[in-house]
């Protein structure tokens, strides 16, 4: 239910034959590599995120998933609403309109006001991460390129 980035990297097609064939080192530089994408994704995305209240900014985090060999890296915004409702997802991906059914009208705050009303209508989309990850593509190719370089210079016996 939620948005998937797949990334593509250049300049490493020998990479994963390489590390088949290789030791815990490069796996343990696999790592760090995933460790310095959390330092630079969160962060960025939390800037990116749309803030009313700050929350879901705030509740952004992530988690190298996995094993040495099989790792990848998950990005999650877990605010939820005062009913359970995970809202980011509806900030991102929108939704339609809301009439209230079960009483004679809906209620809400924004910021300190309190609201009532029978119906509002939909909210548009703001795909706020699909641009924080655009922001980011020149900075995750140079951790992508430098976890490379390691791994490269580890492999022809130029470093450890």
């Amino acid at each position: 239910m939620g948005t998937s980035f797949t990334y593509e990297a250049e300049g490493l097609d020998n990479l994963e034959r390489n590390m088949n064939n290789s030791d815990t080192v490069v796996r343990i530089s696999v790592n760090e590599g995933f460790r310095a994408l959390q330092r630079l994704v969160v962060p960025v995305l939390r800037a990116f995120t749309p803030r009313r209240s700050g929350k879901l900014a705030r509740e952004t985090t992530s988690e190298i998933l996995g094993q040495l060999d099989n790792q990848s890296l998950e990005v999650r915004q877990s605010s939820r609403s005062e009913n359970g409702v995970f809202y980011g997802y509806i900030v991102r991906e929108g939704r339609g309109p809301i009439v209230a059914k079960r009483a004679k009208a809906l209620h809400f705050f924004i910021g300190d006001q309190e609201f009532f009303r029978h119906s509002v209508g939909p909210a548009l989309p703001n795909p706020y991460h699909i641009r924080a990850m655009e922001s980011m593509k020149g900075g995750i190719q140079e951790i992508v390129n430098q976890m490379g370089e390691r791994i490269t210079a580890y492999l022809s016996g130029k470093g450890g």
